[in-house]
């Protein structure tokens, strides 16, 4: 249910260093603006009951863990309440305890031989990381011989190419400091990140056809 939501969607919300009450605000900015998927990377203060209370507060919300590298993480992210795991590496544990319990496990890849290994582990989705660096071609090439793996890319996602990798083939972006913006946060000009989120949403819509 949560993979279909996510690919309606387009755009993944991550929430790397914010403290409690800007990711309160961020993400009700982000509600304001038809986003309904968040990360809240696993380094983050208080990131367990940050997680917590959004998924109390808003069960609207799909609210996933990021930078889950080990199962420790896994397991305390899974009881934290985390609909799933989003890791820039492939760790054949953190999928299968995700499945264990019920959650999308999403590892992050760049080369189509990790690609490959991580749908054998049972990935539920695959993050293409660092996408910025590797371009938009770089994953129009890996779908030609992968056309079956659904790609998230992330890691370098701007407003000016989001939209572009939804038209060469992945079913939604993760996408940070281009859509929260740090000098907003600052300003508490929340108002901004909606605004920005609308205008994705609807390049990524009009993309997706």
């Amino acid at each position: 249910m949560f993979k279909h939501r996510l690919w309606h969607n387009g755009i993944l919300a991550i929430l790397r260093g914010l403290d409690k009450q800007e990711t309160y605000d961020t993400v009700q900015a982000l509600i304001e603006a038809g986003i309904f998927m968040v990360e809240v990377t696993s380094d983050s203060p208080n990131a367990w009951h940050v997680i917590n209370t959004l998924k109390t507060k808003e069960p609207r919300l799909v609210v996933g863990a990021g930078t889950v590298l080990d199962t420790e993480t896994a397991r305390e992210a899974i009881e934290a309440g985390a609909d799933f795991l989003f890791s820039p590496v492939v760790r054949p544990e953190v999928i299968q305890i995700a499945h264990r319990y019920g959650r999308m496990a999403i590892p992050g890849v760049m080369t189509p031989t990790e690609a490959l290994l991580a749908m054998e582990c049972g990935a539920d989705i695959v993050k293409l990381f660092p996408a910025g660096s590797l371009g938009v071609n770089y994953l129009k090439e890996l779908r030609g011989p992968f056309p079956y793996i659904p790609f998230i890319p992330t890691g370098g996602i701007t407003a000016q190419n989001a939209a572009a990798f939804i038209k060469a083939g992945a079913v939604a972006v993760g996408m940070g400091s281009a859509l929260v913006n740090k000098n907003w946060l600052k300003t508490k000009n929340y108002a901004e990140i909606t605004r920005m989120a609308k205008e994705l949403g609807q390049e990524i819509s009009a993309a997706a056809v």
